[in-house]
């Protein structure tokens, strides 16, 4: 018997090492230039991109980022939940701008949130009081819950009517009487005004859904470029993240192939996008960050203000336990380092390698809240470096060009995580971009 012939698979995968916010959009959009398929494979409109195309500049949520490029298709995976009316907003937007959505397409498998989940997620919320996890109140958890007990609605059942007005018959008067108990805002439509606003989303969205994972699979055996984009980032992994205080889906490696229907054999790269210092949203423990004047200073200089809630992140040094829990979590085989322009001009620049917890140094993120709570980071102070006058020319004279000092906190990255860096982003634009690999599908 003749053994199969090992075929290399030109697929890249983009994953953030921290708790969102990386710059993956940006490095999304970099890498997807020659890609054929671009794929998000969790998530929801909790997760906001923006992407710069030219002088049109576009802030999304629901819809994969390459869905601006004409030529591609923009895959929402069945890992991901979909806000029907919000995404139908973004199309138009899309369109408005001039540009086109045919290349979009919809797992019918992914699950749909409705008004019902945005009003239990901030009931929720309110209910656990000071325990609140800090969603984004759009409804992700409570889909996701659905998805898990098994009474949601996918974008596949909307063209099925018997199966359709069975759900609806069905969820609309239990999540009432949830909401009763959590005593939130009331819901306002019933089982047959839900059931005909589902219909009517047929016209707007129905040509876009199809089987996704035969798609991308046939893509692949075909030899196409595919790009798996996460939302979030591997700390807030449902599983491995920093739980509770996490989102409600797979965010590491993993993730990728559950939520696109892709076996793990055939994923082949996995870029890490780790951002030059630490930030955060929302609730939960964080090691390094930095309180009173010094967090406001690096929260303005890196414009830290979340895209889809407007809230201003919180700020800390880098923190590479964080990074290391992500890589092993993922698989990383690059990393894309953003924002080190953001740490122009400081004197020194703190790089915690460890934490100190009731007197032991580890180098390994605990699953443990209230351990991480009293854990203290183990700096190694880096001598800082001035900036340069001409992103451009540093960008065509590529790595060296870098200040020396900048190339040390690069280096320490590399061999602290095993993991090449071989994007460097020293700007928002994608062309203030060192690509050190060049040819990223071989």
């Amino acid at each position: 018997m003749e053994s199969a012939e090992c075929v290399i698979l030109p697929n890249l995968a983009i994953i953030g090492a921290q708790w969102g916010d990386e710059g993956k959009g940006k490095i999304t959009d970099y890498l997807d230039e020659t890609a054929d398929l671009i794929v998000r494979f969790q998530g929801g409109n909790n997760a906001g991109h923006t992407i710069t195309v030219g002088d049109k500049v576009f802030k999304l949520h629901g819809l994969p980022s390459g869905v601006v490029r004409e030529g591609n298709l923009a895959v929402i995976g069945n890992g991901t939940v979909v806000n029907v009316e919000d995404l139908i907003e973004e199309m138009d937007m899309v369109l408005k701008a001039g540009c086109s959505l045919e290349g979009l397409r919809i797992s019918d498998r992914a699950h749909l949130i409705f008004n019902y989940h945005k009003k239990l997620d901030g009931a929720e919320e309110k209910y656990r009081g000071r325990d609140a996890v800090g969603t984004t109140r759009k409804g992700i958890g409570p889909a996701y819950q659905d998805k898990i007990a098994r009474i949601g609605i996918r974008a596949g059942d909307i063209f099925d009517d018997e199966s359709l007005r069975e759900k609806t018959d069905l969820i609309l008067p239990y999540k009432k009487d949830l909401m009763e108990m959590l005593e939130a805002e009331r819901c306002g439509c019933d089982s047959e005004t839900l059931f005909n606003r589902i219909k009517g989303w047929r016209a707007k969205i129905g040509g876009y859904i199809c089987d996704t994972s035969v798609l991308i699979n046939e893509a692949l055996d075909e030899g196409k470029k595919v790009l798996f984009e996460g939302a979030q980032g591997a700390m807030l992994d449902i599983d491995h993240g920093t739980y509770p205080y996490v989102t409600s889906s797979s965010t590491c490696g993993g993730g990728i192939c559950t939520g696109t229907g892709v076996a793990p054999n055939r994923i082949e790269k996995v870029v890490g996008c780790l951002k030059a210092y630490t930030t955060r949203v929302g609730e939960g423990p964080f090691v390094t960050e930095l309180s009173g004047e010094e967090g406001c200073i690096l929260q303005k200089k890196g414009g830290e203000f979340g895209v889809t809630t407007g809230r201003g992140r919180r700020c800390g040094w880098l923190d590479l336990v964080v990074a290391e829990h992500a890589s092993r979590m993922c698989g990383f085989t690059s990393l894309a380092i953003t924002k080190l322009d953001v740490l122009n001009g400081y004197e020194e620049l703190p790089v915690c390698v460890a934490y100190e917890i009731d007197g032991k140094e580890t180098r390994y993120f605990p699953a443990s809240m209230s351990k991480i709570e009293r854990a203290k980071p183990i700096y190694k102070t880096l001598k800082g470096w001035k900036g340069w006058d001409d992103t451009a020319s540093v960008v065509k004279s590529g790595y060296d060009a870098l200040p020396k000092e900048m190339r040390i906190y690069i280096e320490l990255v590399e061999r602290h995580l095993k993991v090449p860096a071989d994007i460097i982003s020293i700007g928002p634009d994608r062309n203030d971009t060192i690509d050190r690999k060049k040819d990223w599908w071989n």
